[in-house]
């Protein structure tokens, strides 16, 4: 065995972080284990069956409902899951878009997070927009957002004092590109329509909103900050997550996220319950209605590639829901 320790550098300024990060405390969370002892023997067999799943399409196949002695007893239809990313072009991902469009039109229904496209009603701008008379600039800082203009010259100045700190780190880590009906999520939206496929969304916009915006605002300050001091991170960490998708390798993208580079103790206690919002809750909550939708079989799910994968992923849950996952060629 190699053993590897990883290192997260607390402190913001800092480049030299040996471990990777995006959408991190050194895999507690998601080996629940002691770090192992260079030199010990360690039973390879005892790793998270989730860590085994490279992959960003997988075929899912419900358990058989009646007794396999049963000559009647057919195997029921799969479904496939697609770990989508809303940033990078399809060449970056390395992803054969023909290919994709034919396993999405051999399924029946297209499964998704919330509508793409749908409309900002004023339930979501609420949790989009800071409300007046607060502003970013009162949050983080005249000089943090100074530094912050420079980093996002796309926006206008006017409505970037506007958002709410969670929107602007979405923003950042995304490599400063905003949704467009350009991404992967709107091509397979589209595909599907054109295709004549059901949709069903697993929640609302208000709902996924909601959830991004689960910590206050002056929490989501405290990160922003961070990000500002040390802008390579974000930018370092989109270069690595593209690499670990490309070579589908969802695990090594969650080691990434649990190992929080750039952030100091504080702000990684933050970040911790803002991602239990974001994908652990919101994965509970799917769970039981997408287990309904698969053993129906022929269904394609996309959501985004994090809430596949880790212990309380959907592929983690679905299989020890008697579900059988094998990752697809793609």
């Amino acid at each position: 065995m190699v053993c590897r320790w990883s290192h997260a550098e607390d402190g913001a300024g800092s480049r030299t972080a040996t471990m990777p990060t995006n959408f991190r405390l050194l895999l507690i969370a998601a080996l629940l284990s002691a770090s192992p002892i260079c030199g010990a023997s360690v039973d390879d067999s005892a790793a998270p069956l989730w860590r085994g799943w490279r992959g960003v399409l997988f075929r899912v196949t419900p358990p058989i409902t009646v007794a396999s002695t049963d000559a009647k007893a057919e195997q029921p239809a799969p479904s496939f899951l697609f770990a989508s990313i809303h940033y990078g072009s399809l060449d970056e991902l390395d992803i054969d878009p023909d290919q994709l469009r034919d396993v999405l039109a051999s399924t029946g229904t297209l499964v998704d997070e919330s509508a793409s496209g749908a409309s900002f009603d004023a339930e979501s701008d609420r949790h989009r927009f800071l409300a007046p008379p607060i502003t970013l600039p009162t949050l983080i800082g005249s000089k943090a957002f100074d530094n912050l203009v420079l980093l996002m010259p796309e926006l206008p100045v006017e409505r970037l004092s506007r958002l709410k700190p969670w929107v602007v780190l979405s923003v950042l880590e995304s490599r400063g590109e905003i949704a467009s009906d350009g991404n992967l999520d709107h091509q397979i939206a589209r595909w599907a329509d054109e295709a004549g496929l059901r949709r069903v969304h697993l929640e609302t916009l208000a709902d996924q909103m909601r959830a991004l915006d689960c910590v206050s605002e002056r929490e989501q300050a405290q990160i922003l900050e961070r990000r500002i001091e040390a802008p390579w991170v974000l930018k370092e960490q989109s270069v690595r997550v593209l690499g670990y998708y490309r070579n589908r390798d969802l695990p090594a993208w969650m080691d990434e996220v649990d190992a929080m580079v750039g952030l100091d103790p504080v702000t990684k206690l933050i970040e911790s319950r803002a991602r239990d919002c974001l994908l652990t809750d919101r994965n509970n909550r799917w769970i039981s209605q997408l287990d309904a939708l698969l053993r129906s079989g022929r269904c394609f799910v996309a959501v985004g590639a994090l809430h596949l994968t880790g212990e309380a992923g959907l592929l983690a849950q679905l299989a020890q829901r008697g579900y059988s996952v094998s990752a697809e060629p793609l």
